[in-house]
């Protein structure tokens, strides 16, 4: 577990973890139970000829934060079961050696979260809510975007390729950073349309874009009210899928895996303007309007008479 030049100062104090930033192992987990105040698994091996367990725990800090990002309430027997976990290993004084989990896959999760949206995309339909954005049409012109993109400091492609557009002059863009999957991103996301709809009735928008950016369930881009307000806006909305099936990718109108997906989908927007846009005629305009006044010839001649200033 350590390297000969690793430092081991505290290693025999209570809870110290040997390997701070986790490693990934597929286990079968079995006998979940209480403990104080989280849970207690043990690990066993996914081949039943190899013996072994480790007893692992889950902190009620870490629950939370699963509930919290997830949506669902953490059912202790619903996790037994062959599952992906992310441990630190963690030397107690009386117990040994523990495992502590700080990291679950998401497949755990799935079967709840299927659940929920099953019973959200039905109450959607029973208020004629769920096709909405897909009867809407498609934008025939692309001035304004509103980027709805994460707020975590990294560099998307997405944005930074708008953000190129932008720059050149093509579209104007509106950026609208949210931390996803924090504490208060349903009412962040709920703040970012209210903003979208508020550009929209007091100036104009075209297309608004949902980009979630890496993350681990996206379980705000599923929320009931969150989706009703998605469906009643009068602006098509455009998703980049997150990693877990969430609830606007199927409601907006229209959805895709890669970012470079969207951005051929907008291409193919802004071509189809510049094809409206009759370019011969246009630039007939601007040789006209552009064209220097003819010289007036007796323009040497004719003294200057100050005329009033006023009828």
């Amino acid at each position: 577990m350590t390297r000969d030049d690793t430092p081991l100062t505290g290693a025999n104090e209570t809870g110290c973890a040997l390997e701070a930033t986790g490693l990934w192992v597929r286990a079968r987990v079995d006998r979940p139970r209480r403990h104080k105040d989280g849970l207690l698994f043990d690990l066993r091996p996914l081949d039943p000829g190899r013996a072994g367990c480790l007893t692992a725990f889950l902190s009620a800090a870490f629950i939370q934060q699963i509930q919290d990002a997830s949506g669902v309430l953490l059912d202790a027997d619903g996790l037994a079961g062959e599952h992906m976990l992310m441990l630190t290993l963690v030397v107690d004084p009386l117990l040994g050696v523990r495992g502590q989990i700080i990291g679950f896959d998401r497949g755990a999760f799935l079967p709840g979260w299927v659940e929920q949206d099953a019973a959200v995309r039905q109450a959607l339909k029973a208020a004629y809510l769920w096709q909405r954005q897909h009867d809407l049409p498609l934008p025939r012109r692309l001035r304004r975007v509103f980027l709805i993109e994460p707020d975590d400091g990294a560099l998307h492609p997405l944005g930074e390729e708008l953000a190129r557009w932008w720059a050149c002059g093509a579209i104007e863009l509106i950026r609208h950073p949210v931390a996803f999957e924090q504490p208060g991103s349903v009412a962040a996301l709920r703040h970012a349309f209210d903003c979208a709809i508020d550009q929209y009735e007091w100036g104009s928008l075209d297309l608004v874009i949902v980009e979630p950016g890496a993350g681990f369930a996206f379980r705000a881009l599923s929320d009931d009210g969150l989706m009703r307000q998605v469906a009643v806006l009068p602006v098509p909305v455009v998703t980049h899928r997150a990693g877990a099936p969430t609830l606007i990718d199927d409601l907006a109108f229209r959805s895709f895996d890669h970012s470079d997906e969207i951005l051929a989908f907008l291409s193919g927007i802004l071509r189809e303007e510049l094809r409206r846009a009759d370019r011969p005629r246009l630039a007939a305009i601007a040789e006209l309007v552009e064209a220097p006044p003819a010289a007036d010839a007796t323009a040497d001649t004719q003294p200057f008479v100050q005329g009033p200033l006023f009828d």
